[in-house]
């Protein structure tokens, strides 16, 4: 078997190109099975992507900045996280109210409900035995009574699964703590820790890997601007109309959708459900427009808005979107559906940058060949990419 350095420069470099591929797909399975531990960290690599410019301008910006930059990269990004978390907090300390208020009003109207519900049931059977012969009910009882077995077994299949994700959920709360700490160092000292992730990547595959890694993470990032655009358009809309309703859970309501349009096609079906029961609850009389307000907006935006606006930005045809967004559900589940478009895109963009420098090794040779041989020092790297 040939050795690298016998192989032909083109050879070489088309080598390199591979073994950088197929590194990357090994990384990003790795993280796939260890994404529930990983989760903190990818959570804050996404908010501090989405802050860095904001620390980065007044570090190079600010006459404080220019003065002694390291301290206010630091103070801005505490300043941030803190503002962060302030209005995290805020925003569950409304809804934990708005909840309590929800499940006092239900219980208090629980036995109600459940008289309402007895006496329409009683109602219609007794409608249904005046008026259906006893030879034609011989015949339905059965599967009645099938469809209610099915009824049951399929309430206490929700149940059980809404008591697993309450279990995964006190699990996520307490991994997801670390993330402030994990944002604040990400923000402060992106530099560094991108040295010391350079610095474990094999010498003859750096190059490559870094700008794979570069490629993904801006597909990624843009990704996440369009779903929290996205995600304020629908939140505003569903608000205004619920406050021309006359809806009094009309900014809880907001807000909800808001957080539920950054999770496709569970989120706001999710929303949709909520607004339900909270219209079930306090106003029944206005549930039918308020589902109706949901589902046309749903429609909408699952067939128009969402996909041209994520293809636009991330350089694909909105058919390619649904298609992705498709096969990812089919092969991956729910978490395939979350990351189908960022993920697609950024394979887009990885592998037409694999395809060109594979090109362009058949006429330049090996241009990493000298890199090997003088290898840039972290700090240059490090000025080069931001």
């Amino acid at each position: 078997m040939l050795s690298l350095p016998q192989l032909s420069p083109m050879a070489s470099r088309r080598f390199r190109l591979l073994a950088a591929l197929a590194v990357a797909v090994v990384a990003l399975l790795v993280i796939w099975k260890l994404l529930a531990v990983l989760l903190p960290f990818l959570l804050s690599g996404v908010v501090a992507y989405l802050l860095l410019p904001l620390v980065n301008a007044a570090e190079r910006r600010t006459p404080l900045g220019r003065r002694w930059p390291r301290a206010t990269r630091m103070a801005t990004a505490a300043l941030l996280l803190l503002l962060i978390v302030l209005a995290v907090l805020i925003v569950l300390a409304v809804g934990v109210l708005r909840i309590i208020d929800q499940s006092t009003a239900l219980v208090e109207r629980a036995p109600d409900l459940i008289s309402q519900t007895q006496e329409i049931y009683r109602a219609a059977i007794a409608e249904y035995e005046s008026r259906v012969p006893p030879n034609i009910r011989e015949m339905i009882d059965p599967r009645l009574q099938e469809v209610q077995q099915a009824l049951v077994e399929a309430l206490n299949s929700a149940l059980f699964g809404l008591f697993r994700i309450l279990q995964t959920g006190v699990g996520l709360v307490v991994s997801l703590v670390t993330v402030p700490i994990i944002l604040f160092y990400l923000l402060a000292e992106p530099a560094g820790i991108g040295r010391g992730v350079r610095g474990l990547l094999p010498r003859s595959l750096r190059d490559d890997l870094c700008e794979i890694a570069r490629l993904s993470g801006e597909s990624i990032g843009v990704y996440m601007r369009v779903q929290l655009l996205l995600g304020a358009m629908i939140g505003v809309i569903t608000g205004l109309a619920l406050w021309g309703m006359g809806v009094s859970s009309a900014p809880i309501l907001a807000i909800v959708a808001f957080f539920g349009e950054l999770v496709p096609i569970v989120g706001p079906t999710i929303s949709l459900v909520i607004a339900a029961v909270v219209m079930l609850v306090t106003d029944w009389t206005k549930a039918p427009l308020v589902i109706a307000l949901y589902l046309i907006l749903q429609a909408l935006q699952n067939t128009l808005i969402a996909p041209r606006m994520q293809g636009q930005a991330l350089g694909l045809h909105p058919l390619a979107v649904i298609l992705a967004l498709a096969i990812f559900g089919l092969f991956l589940g729910f978490w395939g559906v979350l990351v189908a478009a960022p993920f697609t895109a950024a394979g887009y963009r990885v592998i037409s940058y694999v395809v060109r420098e594979w090109d362009a090794a058949a006429t330049s040779g090996n241009p990493l060949d000298a890199g090997d041989a003088a290898e840039p020092d972290g700090d240059t790297v490090a000025a080069e990419h931001e």
